[in-house]
């Protein structure tokens, strides 16, 4: 297969223009080299910005349109489905309507169950027109059904073509149902020279059609250019005469060597099939020997993951089972390639071995050494000051059996630099402090503020889990409780990180709240800074509700007298917060809980009277320190701290539990991992605050 005996074209969404720059992407040079063009109609419940010009410019350069919609599990699919017909308006295009499944945000609506509800919608609004379907084999065969255990289902997706995303392969890997050779289009790069086809950004999406350019119209019933294509083939005969039998025929610019000559005549050899014939000498053009091919590219010592999750497979190809996955910007160590040199065989920090496919993995420098961990334990009461020696200002001071984490001792072995879970940072006299090795104490408690007790659980079975948990007096005298208000009269919130809540709303404990879904930034203004966004389930701030509640969401109520309850509104709802399902029910943790997956986790729990208010979360997507909880483990550590109600918040890279540390800075105590990087903190739509006296 080759690029000039396939249509091809390329995909473009708002990435492909400047907004800063006067210039858009200019159609008609795009259509010098373009048979065709498929362009990006939206996500989620918005518009691609740029899609009403782009799809109007394109037909009128006389390019062939399809468009297609990124599906977002955040938001209703049909909803989206709807919002991708009304944005095409009476245009629906010459190509088909591509269906984009290769998302990973987790939202209420993922999996292929939501997938049959969006298409199944979107066929009810667009009749006729013909749906496709966008994905590659890395996401769609561990999504969608499984063909050998749920055929029928898979079946269902059949019916809709291929659209393939597979990069640097001399074919793609098509997943099931479909056939080997049962695509539509082929997207084979994302490395496109971009300047050549008219647009902005440097690199640019290009596809194959499976056929030619007279199959493709044909395919689509569109119209040849008006600018015909020809190609030019010169005859090659057996001997150096013109009455001499042909033996084959050579295109424009194909490569030759020169064997003899004969008069006018030329013998040649064409090296790709190694035809040989003779040729009128004055139809050649001498060139230059083509350079080399370049070597195959080394084997690196290390490789960064390129996508969101990766699956590590037991050997090289797709038909080995999974073994572990891998999460996006994990550096893992090479050890060899396949000999197709398209999997890599590699090894995780944390012994995790298996294979890989090579189009989500790049070189990358060597990871970081671990931080030298240590722990410690005052014998004393002892100063926590601003530097390693006396003469650095006192900051706070340690109390006699306070543990305390360190990363860091001075040169000379005399300062130990320490942080406490209040937030307390600084160093201390290595004098005072007797040393409790490198592996975290299995728990710790630490009394925060008055009537609350920060608790931090390590375990090691069934693997690495580190949990973070706070119990509060809910019935002590002086506390406020606030979810987040929204940021506009009609319920929009502009998304914000939680120890940035802490401290815009005075704050002094926070954790992440609801789910939530991305809202058009080009119809909600964020003057402040962060994302527009909308919570999933029911919200209540300070008596004003901001958002409906949700069908078998579970709600968090509290009144202005801090009476709490789960699904039973008091007579005057003062601030409320919805989950997505029930970790603990009058005691138990419901035997229907999905018990697979394991992610990092929120979570709010209540005691039976209504006292003790529990609040939950659990690292994960860090191996070697915390891999993550089932919904199951994350109801048993919310009932082995007194709850006999709990609800599930939002996970992932949003669980975030913050406090207002002692030195009058936020302070966060787990560890987050937004964007699967250790440490970062996401900006989500809500938050429960509380202010104790």
């Amino acid at each position: 297969m080759t690029e000039m005996t396939n249509a091809s074209g390329p995909d473009i969404s708002f990435y492909q223009d400047n907004p800063t720059t006067p210039q858009r992407v200019d159609f008609v040079k795009m259509k010098t080299l373009a048979d065709f063009v498929i362009i990006r109609a939206g996500q989620n419940l918005w518009s691609d910005r740029d899609f009403a010009h782009n799809w109007a410019e394109a037909k009128k350069a006389g390019l062939p349109r399809g468009s297609y919609w990124f599906y977002d599990s955040r938001a209703d699919p049909k909803q989206q489905a709807e919002k991708w017909a009304q944005t095409l308006g009476s245009d629906a295009g010459e190509l088909p309507l591509f269906a984009d499944f290769e998302e990973n945000y987790n939202g209420p609506h993922k999996g292929w169950q939501k997938w049959y509800d969006f298409l199944e919608r979107l066929k009810t609004l667009m009749g006729k027109k013909e749906i496709g379907i966008y994905t590659a084999d890395y996401y769609w065969t561990p999504n969608a059904p499984n063909p050998v255990t749920n055929p029928a289902n898979s079946e269902y997706f059949h019916q809709y073509p291929l659209w393939v995303a597979h990069y640097k392969v001399s074919r793609p890997r098509i997943p099931k149902p479909w056939k080997d050779n049962e695509w539509l289009f082929w997207q084979y790069t994302e490395s496109g020279d971009g300047a050549a086809y008219g647009v902005e950004s440097l690199e640019i999406d290009l596809n194959y059609f499976n056929g030619d350019q007279a199959a493709f119209q044909a395919r689509f019933n569109v119209q040849p250019p008006t600018a015909q294509k020809y190609t030019v083939e010169l005859n090659l005969r057996a001997e150096a005469n013109a009455a001499s039998g042909v033996v084959g025929a050579l295109k424009q610019d194909d490569l030759i060597q020169k064997l003899e000559t004969s008069g006018d005549w030329t013998k040649i050899l064409r090296e790709d099939d190694d035809l040989t014939g003779w040729m009128l000498t004055t139809h050649l053009v001498p060139v230059a020997a083509p350079p080399p091919p370049p070597p195959p590219p080394p084997l690196s010592k290390w490789y960064r993951v390129t996508t969101a999750v990766l699956n590590v497979r037991a050997g090289p190809g797709t038909n080995f089972n999974v073994v572990g996955k891998l999460n996006l910007n994990d550096v893992v160590e090479g050890l060899a390639l396949s000999p197709d040199r398209l999997w890599l065989q590699l090894r995780r920090a944390d012994g995790l071995e298996g294979w890989s496919s090579l189009d989500y993995l790049t070189p990358a420098s060597a990871p970081p050494p671990p931080a030298s961990t240590a722990w410690y334990r005052a014998n004393a009461n002892v100063n926590v000051r601003e530097g390693p020696g006396t003469n650095f200002n006192v900051l706070n001071s340690l109390k006699q059996n306070d543990v305390v984490e360190s990363d860091e001792v001075s040169a000379d072995g005399e300062w130990v630099h320490i942080r406490r879970f209040d937030g307390l940072i600084g160093w201390c006299a290595a004098a005072y402090l007797a040393s409790l090795g490198n592996a975290a104490p299995a728990q710790l408690s630490y009394a925060l503020f008055s009537g609350v007790t920060y608790h931090r659980k390590w375990t090691a079975a069934p693997r690495d889990l580190v949990a973070h948990i706070l119990v509060i007096d809910a019935a002590q005298a002086g506390l406020q409780f606030l979810v987040t208000p929204p940021s506009a009269s009609d319920g929009v919130l502009c998304a914000r990180k939680t120890s940035q809540f802490i401290k815009d709303f005075g704050m002094k404990i926070a954790i992440n709240g609801d789910g939530f879904s991305y809202l058009d930034p080009a119809k909600y203004n964020c003057p402040a800074g962060g994302d527009p966004v909308k919570t999933f389930s029911y919200a209540v701030s300070r008596g004003a509700a901001y958002s409906a509640k949700l069908p078998d969401r579970p709600v968090l109520y509290i009144s202005q007298t801090n009476a709490i309850q789960f699904d039973t509104p008091p007579a005057k709802v003062y601030n409320a917060i919805s989950g997505d399902r029930y970790l603990v029910y009058k005691g138990n943790v419901p035997a229907n809980l999905e018990n697979q997956t394991i992610e990092p986790r929120t979570a709010i729990g209540l005691n039976q009277n209504g006292r003790s208010l529990i609040l939950a979360v659990v690292d994960g997507r860090q191996p070697g320190y915390s891999e993550g909880a089932t919904l199951p483990e994350m109801g048993n550590l919310l009932k082995a701290h007194g709850a006999y109600t709990g609800i599930n918040m939002d996970g992932g890279g949003s669980s975030t539990m913050a406090i207002m540390g002692i030195l009058g800075a936020p302070y966060v105590l787990n560890s987050p991992v937004e964007g699967g990087i250790r440490g970062n903190e996401a900006a989500v739509a809500n938050h429960l605050g509380i202010r104790p006296k």
